[in-house]
């Protein structure tokens, strides 16, 4: 079992055991996919800013030509919005997809307990880093 069937399985599992609406598993799975990418491309963002500060200024023209030297909540949500939207939309279609859905969480439901416990960790192995790293290169971004 690999995490993906892990994710949206063990999305299955909780909202079944809660008497839930199971088709919310999906969707509650594709969110967490995407904030997991989100992470990891703002942590490439931050690396290629340490690495030159003309890569982001040369990401950031488009906007100070719309918003001016003052951009700030509006043309953060012009940006994040969108962005989020598509990223959605692409793990929709990779990974969360009906057919995909129902069958992970049949392997999910097949699997032994050392595997779930396996898979799960390793998801928030991989959320858990990536939003430390985050946390770390956000901070330290501020004093250099």
């Amino acid at each position: 079992m690999n995490i993906i069937n892990a994710l949206y399985g063990s999305q299955y599992s909780e909202l079944k055991n809660k008497s839930y609406d199971v088709n919310k598993g999906r969707f509650y799975g594709n969110l967490l996919l995407t904030a997991i990418i989100i992470i990891y491309l703002f942590i490439a963002v931050i690396i290629l800013n340490f690495i030159s500060e003309d890569i982001l200024d040369d990401l950031l023209k488009p906007l100070r030509r719309m918003f001016g030297r003052s951009m700030g909540k509006a043309a953060s949500q012009i940006v994040a919005i969108p962005l989020i939207v598509v990223i959605y939309l692409i793990v929709m279609l990779l990974f969360g997809s009906k057919k995909r859905y129902e069958k992970s969480y049949q392997i999910y439901d097949k699997a032994s307990k050392e595997e779930k416990d396996s898979a799960m960790g390793k998801l928030i192995g991989i959320f858990l880093i990536g939003f430390l790293s985050l946390v770390i290169l956000g901070i330290t971004s501020l004093f250099l």
